[in-house]
């Protein structure tokens, strides 16, 4: 029987402790295998989540905010600034007005309320009393403040939606964003109001307008407005060039707070501009505890299972140590004596193996699930909501960013696998080591001699 074979028959001659051993590797090598799939998911998802989410910066012109506000809208050349900045990989500017009754031939579908109306009642004018009056004696007149609609010229179309996905249409299809058409979208609300289709047309700025589309956000706001194509905006409103808001795009979230500050330098005191850098930060940090979670699980395992082979390696050794000796007497070497010990510890980590990485597969999923839901949970607790601010980053990107770190799906690949058989094999080696140490250094006469 040659040395391979009888490490094999060994390996099971006492089949409780045998089975003991087994089980406690596959245990092991089973959660190595989940933890390797977890850090290897999470690791995608975080380079995904650093593209995606939280790479939004608005830039508005300083001292607006929506309607109020002062300020000087943004020119063309600044968006072209804006737009060969280093890591920006595409912007959407848009320019805002608002439509009263004597602008359009649509009813407004936004009831003001109170809010509303105490928000307008300054609108008016100021005029002297009377011709003889001084100009500090002034009469102020006052128009009762109407409802008014919300028209938004933009390159973007989905750049109005309020969930940071694409924006929804109930009927139609989208505008281009670059173009200069008499054409909009209509939002739901109004579109009912005024009892309109697509294919239908009003007038906005003394222009005939046709309905491309019907679009609902779930925004009563939003969808009580119009979208048209930008430069149609701006020809319409005499505005050739301007835009009151820009969502620039930056191609990692790494990338986002040394963009904020290079447009900051470039843009002066000119435009106020936000982001989502706190939120990305915070939403990585989590996704980079729990792949450090995840190595550390592994490297637990590892050592565990290393230590579980060795302890019972010794305890064999130690056992047998009158075989060993009377092997070494009839002539055994100490690498045929080694390499039966060895066999016999590899023959146990392979069935542990088999065992495990089973069991690896089938709990991978819901431990990488379990990981995320944990850690994600706490930390979106705890980061609250976003400071306010216009534009997309305000109207969906938190959203996003809450949904990148919820759907993370656990992915066995090839290399995850080779590297959970290539610890499995550490693990043999480290436990069979030690004992083949204590092996070669055993003599046949003191073991003779003491049995």
């Amino acid at each position: 029987m040659n040395v391979i074979s009888r490490g094999i028959k060994n390996a099971l001659r006492s089949p409780l402790r045998s089975g003991a051993i087994v089980l406690m590797l596959a245990i092991s090598i089973g959660l190595i295998l989940s933890m390797l799939v977890a850090r290897g998911s999470v690791n995608s998802k975080i380079d995904e989540v650093k593209s995606t989410a939280g790479t939004s910066i608005t830039i508005t012109p300083a001292g607006v905010n929506g309607f109020a506000g002062g300020g000087d809208a943004l020119t063309s050349t600044q968006l072209a600034t804006i737009t060969s900045t280093a890591h920006i990989t595409g912007t959407s500017a848009s320019l805002n007005d608002q439509l009263s009754s004597t602008d359009t031939s649509l009813t407004a579908s936004l009831e003001l309320g109170n809010f509303g109306a105490r928000q307008m009642r300054f609108e008016g004018s100021s005029t002297p009393s009377s011709a003889n009056s001084s100009p500090s004696d002034t009469t102020i007149t006052r128009r009762a403040p109407t409802p008014r609609t919300t028209v938004t010229g933009t390159t973007n179309p989905n750049s109005v939606s309020t969930n940071g996905s694409d924006l929804t249409l109930t009927s139609g299809e989208t505008i281009d964003g670059t173009s200069s058409e008499l054409v909009a979208l209509v939002g739901s609300d109004l579109a009912t109001k005024n009892s309109l289709v697509v294919g239908s047309t009003f007038t906005a700025y003394t222009k005939t307008i046709t309905v491309k589309g019907i679009f609902s956000t779930g925004n009563k706001f939003q969808d009580s407005g119009i979208i048209m194509p930008l430069a149609t905006v701006q020809t319409l409103t005499d505005q050739s060039g301007s835009v009151n808001s820009i969502v620039a795009k930056v191609d990692s979230s790494d990338n986002v707070s040394s963009t904020v500050a290079a447009l900051k330098t470039a843009l002066s005191d000119k435009a106020d501009i936000v982001s989502q850098a706190e939120q990305a930060a915070a939403s990585v940090s989590s996704l980079e505890s729990i792949a450090s979670l995840a190595l550390g699980g592994v490297i637990g395992a590892t050592i565990a299972g290393a230590v579980i082979v060795l302890l019972a390696m010794i305890m064999v050794v130690r056992e047998r140590r009158r075989e060993i000796g009377v092997i070494k007497a009839i002539g055994g070497t100490n690498r045929k004596v080694v390499g039966q010990f060895v066999t016999e510890a590899l023959t146990l980590t392979v069935i542990g193996s088999i065992i495990g990485l089973a069991l690896g597969v089938a709990v991978s999923g819901p431990m990488t699930t379990s990981l995320v839901s944990s850690s994600t949970s706490s930390t979106t607790s705890t980061s609250g909501r976003p400071a306010g601010g216009p534009g997309e980053m305000m109207r969906g990107g938190f959203n996003q960013i809450s949904k990148n770190l919820t759907s993370v799906t656990s992915t066995l690949t090839p290399t995850i696998f080779a590297s959970a058989i290539g610890i499995t094999l550490l693990i043999a080696v480290i436990g069979a080591a030690v004992p083949a140490w204590f092996i070669s250094k055993i003599s046949p006469a003191e073991v003779l001699r003491t049995e």
